[in-house]
C-alpha cells in the first residue's frame, strides 16, 4: 500500500469516528486524491500544459434506514465537521428506505498493471511533446487535415474506502489518455468530423502515432460524400457505432435498479436467449492493466469478471448495494462513482466476443449496403427503438467501401437487432475501456439523404 493510500485510510477512519460521535448509526467514507497534467491543441494551435489536482471525501451516513450524504474538498477539522453535520441533518430529514444500507466486506484481490512510476512522474514538458506529436502525425497524412482539438493527459489517483460494516480498502493507479477531434477541409468543402480517443495504464503503452495517422486518413476519406441508398436489411457497424447504439442500451437494460423499477425490456429474461447464438459480452473490472480496472468498486467490493451475454443467453444483471437489497440478491461489484457522489451502477472493461471473419470478409458478406462509422440520434433505453443519422459512414458496393455517404438515417430496435446479429469480426477495436469488433446486423431501416 502506498503512503498516500495509508493517509487516506487514516482520514476515513477519523471521519467515521466523528460521524458515529455525531449520531450516525452506520457510515461509509470514500476519499480520493487525483492529479492530472494535460496539454491540448485547439484550432490547429498548441496550447501550454496545465496541472490540476483535487482531493475530496464523501460521507454516507445512516440513521436506521434514513440516508444522508455530503462531500467536502477540504480536510481541516472545521470542514470535516461541517460535512458530517450536513450528512446527519440530511439523514434526519429524509424518509426511510429499507434498501438503504452498507455492503458487507468480501475478500479483496490484487489487480496488477494499474500503476506506472514513469507515468506518475511524467514532466509537463513531455506531456506537451506528446500532444504536439498527436497533432503532427495527423497533419502528416495531409495538410488538409484540420484538428479542432487534440489532447494528451497523464493522471494519477489514490483512493480509499472504509465503512462501519467492515469494508477497508485503498488503491493507487495511473492512466494516460489522448485523443483527436477534427475534419478535413479542402477549399470550401468541409468533410464529416471524426473523433479518436484511447488510453493506457503505462507510459510505454501510450502509443499515439498509429491512432493519429488513422484519424488523419479517416477524415481525408470522408471528403466528397455521395448519396446513399435506401433499403431494409443488413448494416455493418463499426465498434464505435455498435457501442453507441447497442452496448450502451444493453447495459442500461441490465442495470439492476432499472430492472427493479420495471424500466428494462430484459426484466424476467435471465437464462433466456436474447441475442444470436454465439454472441458474447463480458464485463471484467479485474482485468490485468485494464483501463477501467480497479481493486475495488465505489463501495469497496472487489471487481470480478461477469459474463453478461454468453452464447446469446442473458446471464447477469448488474447491482450495487442498494439495488441488490431491493432485488434481495448480492451486489456484483459494479458500484461506480467518486467521492463527490453516491454510488451508481456502471460497467468497467467491456469485451464483445470476437468472431472468425476479418473486417474485409464482413464487408464481402454485407455485399451492398451501409457501413456505419458513428451515430448521432436517439435510443429509447426501455423500448430499444433507435433512430438517427449515420455519420462518418460509407457506401459498400460489391463488398468494398467505395465512398463516404451523405448523412443517412438508420432506424431499428436494439433488442430485435441483437437476435439478428449475423457475424462479428475477429479483430476487436478499442473504444477506451471497451473492446468491440465490427458487427454485421440484419433488420435495419436505411433511408438515404439527398
Amino acid at each position: 500500500m502506498t503512503t498516500a493510500g495509508s493517509a487516506l485510510l487514516d482520514l476515513c477512519d477519523d471521519v467515521l469516528a466523528r460521524a458515529k460521535a455525531a449520531g450516525a448509526s452506520a457510515a461509509e467514507a470514500y476519499a480520493e486524491y487525483v492529479k492530472q497534467t494535460s496539454a491540448s491543441v485547439e484550432q490547429n494551435e498548441l496550447k501550454g500544459a496545465s496541472s490540476a489536482e483535487h482531493a475530496a471525501i464523501g460521507l454516507r451516513v445512516l440513521l436506521g434506514d434514513r440516508l444522508g450524504f455530503a462531500y467536502v474538498n477540504r480536510f481541516d477539522d472545521d470542514a470535516l465537521d461541517e460535512a458530517i453535520a450536513d450528512a446527519v441533518a440530511i439523514a434526519k430529514a429524509s424518509p426511510g428506505d429499507q434498501a438503504n444500507g452498507l455492503v458487507e466486506p468480501l475478500p479483496g484481490k490484487v489487480v496488477k498493471g494499474l500503476w506506472d512510476d514513469a507515468l506518475a512522474n511524467l514532466p509537463p514538458g513531455e506531456v506537451v511533446k506528446r500532444t504536439a506529436a498527436l497533432f503532427d502525425e495527423a497533419r502528416k497524412v495531409d495538410a488538409r487535415v484540420s484538428v479542432d482539438n487534440a489532447s494528451f493527459a497523464a493522471t494519477l489517483a489514490h483512493s480509499a474506502v472504509v465503512s462501519t460494516a467492515g469494508v477497508r480498502a485503498a488503491a493507487s493507479e495511473t492512466a494516460a489518455s489522448w485523443g483527436l477531434f477534427g475534419m478535413a477541409v479542402d477549399g470550401n468543402e468541409v468533410g464529416s468530423f471524426d473523433a479518436y480517443s484511447a488510453g493506457a495504464r503505462r507510459l510505454k503503452d501510450a502509443r499515439t502515432a498509429a491512432g493519429a495517422c488513422r484519424f488523419g486518413e479517416t477524415v481525408m476519406s470522408l471528403l466528397g460524400p455521395r448519396a446513399g441508398k435506401s433499403y431494409q436489411g443488413k448494416v455493418l457497424f463499426s465498434a464505435d457505432a455498435f457501442c453507441e447504439i447497442f452496448l450502451d442500451t444493453l447495459f442500461e437494460a441490465i442495470d439492476g435498479d432499472a430492472v427493479q423499477k420495471g424500466k428494462s425490456r430484459l426484466k424476467g429474461k435471465l437464462g433466456q436467449r436474447v441475442a444470436s447464438p454465439g454472441f458474447l459480452v463480458v464485463d471484467d473490472g479485474a482485468k490485468h492493466g485494464g483501463l477501467a480496472s480497479g481493486a475495488f468498486d465505489r463501495e469497496g467490493l472487489p471487481h470480478r469478471r461477469t459474463v453478461v451475454l454468453g452464447d446469446g443467453v442473458l446471464h447477469a444483471f448488474l447491482y450495487d448495494g442498494k439495488a441488490a437489497r431491493r432485488a434481495k440478491t448480492r451486489p456484483t461489484g459494479h458500484a461506480l462513482g467518486s467521492a463527490r457522489n453516491l454510488p451508481s451502477i456502471g460497467t468497467t472493461n467491456v469485451e464483445v466476443g470476437a468472431g472468425s471473419a476479418s473486417d474485409d470478409e464482413l464487408l464481402r458478406e454485407l455485399g451492398d449496403g451501409l457501413w456505419v462509422g458513428r451515430f448521432s440520434g436517439n435510443v429509447d433505453a426501455v423500448s430499444g427503438d433507435f433512430s438517427g443519422v449515420a455519420k462518418g459512414s460509407f457506401l459498400v458496393e460489391r463488398g468494398k467501401r467505395t465512398a463516404p455517404v451523405k448523412e443517412t438515417l438508420i432506424a431499428g430496435n436494439v433488442f430485435d437487432c441483437f437476435t439478428r446479429v449475423i457475424a462479428c469480426g475477429k479483430e476487436r477495436h478499442p473504444v477506451m475501456a471497451t473492446a468491440c469488433p465490427w458487427v454485421l446486423v440484419d433488420g435495419v431501416d436505411v433511408t438515404a439523404g439527398g
